[in-house]
């Protein structure tokens, strides 16, 4: 490389030429070169590492995902075959004892504690057998019966302090009161499913309804034989007007 003034030798570094002085123009373009690659090269390797970055954050939060996905799914598949296993288990203790369970069953049902025949069917998860299946429609009435009974005296008990009205309660009712004759009637409809034994506590289940609402709720007995064929609306209506709660 000559210098431009006298054409001494230089070097591509020389930022002066050693014999005359002046400035080497060729070294002043290199630094510039260089610069402008320096600064090129900062910028490329700056975007490429935001790129990077960016691609390795979504990498992560994809496999993230993924992990919990899959976590859920074997969670469920885990929580699915721990149900299935409890049932069995259930079930096979139910079978194990499915004779002893019938004579309790049948021994509440003759003695007609409505009450200790669903609490007896609950508490031994008796609606997983099959074999049972007969004792579900008294069971099912008496469950309703029960929610009115014990409704009846939470609402005749009411205090202040209640966190239910009044009003409430007595929807409550009416609707068990609706689904208790609706299921009678649905029952009565496929009697032939049921023996002349179950039949008849279901009879003797609806009186025993009859005089419970007779007596606690003040509902005439021709109003209360009308309940089969109304609709839960038109049953509060009756009972709130028996109890004087919708009079002006």
């Amino acid at each position: 490389m000559k210098c431009t003034y006298c054409g001494y030798n230089l070097n591509i570094d020389d930022e002066f030429c050693s014999f005359c002085g002046k400035e080497n123009t060729h070294a002043v373009q290199h630094r510039k070169d260089m610069k402008h690659y320096h600064d090129d090269y900062i910028h490329t390797k700056q975007v490429i590492f935001e790129k990077s970055e960016k691609k390795v954050g979504l990498i992560a939060k994809v496999t993230i995902i993924v992990s919990l996905m899959l976590a859920f799914v074997l969670i469920l598949y885990a929580t699915n075959n721990t149900f299935k296993i409890r049932d069995w288990a259930d079930k096979t203790a139910i079978n194990n004892n499915i004779k002893t369970h019938k004579q309790n069953l049948d021994r509440l049902e003759a003695e007609r504690d409505f009450f200790g025949l669903n609490a007896y069917f609950e508490t031994h998860d008796l609606y997983l057998s099959d074999d049972l299946q007969e004792y579900r429609a008294i069971v099912n009435l008496s469950s309703f019966y029960q929610y009115i009974f014990e409704n009846t005296f939470s609402m005749l008990n009411i205090d202040e302090n209640s966190y239910r009205s009044m009003e409430d309660y007595i929807e409550s009712i009416s609707s068990n009161i609706s689904y208790f004759y609706d299921k009678i009637e649905y029952n009565e409809y496929l009697s032939e499913q049921y023996s002349k034994t179950h039949m008849a506590a279901m009879q003797d289940l609806a009186f025993e309804l009859k005089t419970f609402i007779q007596v606690y709720l003040n509902v005439p007995k021709e109003d209360i034989e009308k309940f089969p064929e109304l609709s839960a609306p038109k049953i509060q209506l009756i009972i709130e007007r028996s109890m004087g709660y919708n009079e002006d």
